[in-house]
């Protein structure tokens, strides 16, 4: 999407799920998500008319802006409050009661395991798992391709690391 500027409504509406969807992995509550994502897309709107389609794809300039908002917003939040949001968190109805309760616990578990990760590693991976590449990952985060790359995998094998010991333990 280098070149040409598209109109920033067409920004918008191509982003804003994504967006919603990074912000409320990072932030836990809907709520939360709502109002960050609200921030995310008035600080675009102003810095529109500065943005340059060469410098960086609208992915990876929205998802950097959305980045520093949650990043804003966990800071002012005591992080007491901000597990009791994820804690909160309802899963989607399912059929079965059972399954219902072993998936919210192995989600609890993911989530504890993630937020002991580094805050580099943390942030790779939740920026992979919203949907960017590899490279705008990177952009993000300040580093290559290379870079977030390798940030990513460590990641991953401290998780598997991690939940290989916890079922062994």
């Amino acid at each position: 999407m280098q070149g040409a500027k598209p109109p920033f409504d067409d920004v918008y509406r191509d982003f804003l799920g994504r967006i919603y969807a990074y912000v409320r992995a990072q932030v836990g509550s809907q709520a939360d998500a709502e109002d960050v994502t609200s921030m995310v897309f008035i600080k675009a709107w102003e810095a529109y008319p500065r943005y340059e389609p060469q410098g960086a794809t609208p992915a990876s300039w929205l998802f950097r802006i959305a980045r520093n908002a949650a990043l804003d917003h966990l800071r002012s939040a005591a992080r007491k409050e901000r597990l009791a949001r994820a804690v909160a968190n309802e899963p989607e109805a399912l059929d079965d009661p059972a399954q219902m309760a072993a998936e919210r616990i192995q989600q609890q578990a993911l989530l504890r395991l993630v937020e002991r990760l580094p805050e580099r590693q943390r942030e790779a991976v939740s920026l992979r798992h919203s949907g960017l590449s590899f490279a705008e990952v990177g952009a993000i985060l300040g580093s290559t391709e290379d870079a977030a790359k390798m940030l990513y995998h460590r990641a991953l094998r401290v998780l598997r690391e991690a939940a290989a010991a916890q079922e062994l333990g």
